[in-house]
């Protein structure tokens, strides 16, 4: 059951309380002598709800009357209860104490990672903290220890982008890069081709910050500063391993791109992830971290931007007449309008959402001799963009609208995402989104 509540600043919050029933329990309890014993049930309780209802976040956000609890379900967050101010704040620092963070309030954002006793077993958590004017943010990234990573034939691929993706990995020389922003999915894509590659009997390694998850078959490296193992040290030692694939969890700077180059200038391929809004996107970033357009061309060989969207609940989902806005917005990409699509309604299996899980949104390039010579030219973004539209891949757009006509999400789920409608192609067809699945 969702609940209104009123706050200080007159915004009306609804929160799912149910969704953090075991954090409500413990609180009722009577206090406990040791003030230790009971933040430690506090924090139990509060991951045990969030495992249950599969979030992969959780945020406790300071407020005027205590600490707001959400979680991130499915990319969006749910608002669940709202803890008074003296459990919330012991709870923030007890977090913080197991990622050996500075337990006392900090002027400066700080992250770690902690593996915490759960029932059934362990959970690791990567804990981050940053200051604010109400007080100190908590945002906790949790990560189950023996999480099956899905296949890259369980992402969401279309039949085209699985066989070029699949093709490309036998004969890549150079760097595979994957883009997108935060929470769309790139860590999950990337190790799903590191496992394709890892099965055609290649030595992999990789420098990651932080080692999310741990790879059978890959030697990983774990970035620390502190003793001198940056990312360009790191690269340099690993390719003293003879390894034929070299992986860098993130590409975040210019030291990180100018290691990436360096492994790839040695003939390995290289896997990587990198915030960009899509596979044009990509060339400005690493221009922008620095590299020249003459190394951009020569070691750059695929591009991969993604999105992840909500499946729509195939408990509850129904076709209907596209709403005027979803209409409007079809006719401002150039697509036709279908007489029906997949709406999102919400039941007792979704928890009311009318979503169950995610799948990827893709667009991939596999970048050719025309590519280049553009690049080597210096053609800007937009240029890049039509450029690599022309040539007929699809779009992060027409991929979406492809699994709307699916059924798969909807086009109200692709708009909360980010739209993207201005990167559609001029005439681009589109599946009758009308057609039942």
């Amino acid at each position: 059951m969702n609940t209104p509540t009123s706050t200080a600043e007159g915004h009306r919050r609804v929160r799912q309380p149910q969704r953090a029933r075991r954090l409500a329990e413990a609180l009722a309890q009577p206090p406990a002598d040791d003030a230790g014993e009971r933040t430690r049930a506090l924090a139990a309780a509060l991951l045990e709800d969030a495992r249950r209802e599969n979030a992969s976040d959780v945020h406790l956000d300071p407020l005027a009357e205590g600490y707001e609890v959400r979680f991130r379900i499915d990319g969006a967050l749910v608002e669940t209860l709202l803890l008074p101010p003296e459990p919330g704040l012991h709870l923030l620092r007890s977090f913080k104490s197991h990622a050996d963070l500075d337990p006392a309030f900090a002027l400066r954002p700080q992250d770690g990672r902690a593996a915490l006793p759960l029932a059934g077993g362990e959970i690791s958590v990567r804990v981050a903290t940053g200051p604010g004017v109400r007080g100190e943010k908590l945002a906790l990234r949790l990560l189950p220890h023996g999480l099956t990573r899905p296949p890259l034939d369980q992402l969401g691929l279309s039949t085209v982008d699985y066989e070029t993706l699949t093709r490309v990995l036998h004969d890549v020389r150079g760097m595979i890069l994957i883009s997108g922003p935060t929470g769309s999915g790139k860590t999950t894509t990337l190790y799903a081709l590191v496992r394709e590659l890892e099965r055609a009997g290649r030595s992999i390694v990789s420098i990651e910050d932080p080692v999310e998850y741990v790879l059978d078959g890959v030697t990983q490296l774990q970035v620390n500063a502190r003793q001198g193992l940056t990312y360009a040290e790191g690269v340099k030692g690993l390719l003293r391993l003879d390894p034929d694939v070299l992986m860098v969890g993130e590409m975040r700077d210019a030291v990180s791109a100018r290691a990436a180059l360096d492994a790839a200038d040695s003939g390995h391929v290289f896997l990587s992830t990198l915030h960009a809004r899509d596979a044009a996107g990509t060339i400005s970033v690493l221009r922008h971290f620095g590299l020249a357009d003459h190394e951009v061309a020569a070691t750059v060989d695929l591009l991969v931007a993604q999105r992840l969207v909500r499946r729509l609940c195939r408990a509850c989902r129904r076709p209907e007449p596209p709403t005027p806005d979803e209409a409007q917005w079809l006719r401002l990409c150039g697509h036709p309008v279908p007489d029906k699509t997949w709406h999102a309604t919400g039941c007792e299996e979704c928890g009311g959402s009318g979503y169950r899980g995610r799948v990827g949104v893709f667009e991939i390039h596999r970048l050719r001799e025309g590519d280049a010579d553009l690049i080597l030219a210096h053609a800007d973004e937009h240029t890049l963009r039509r450029h690599l539209r022309g040539r007929g891949a699809l779009s992060l757009l027409e991929d979406d609208l492809q699994k709307v006509a699916e059924g798969i999400t909807s086009i109200a789920e692709f708009q909360a995402v980010g739209g993207m409608g201005f990167f559609a192609r001029d005439r681009a067809p589109v599946a009758r989104a009308g057609e039942s699945p």
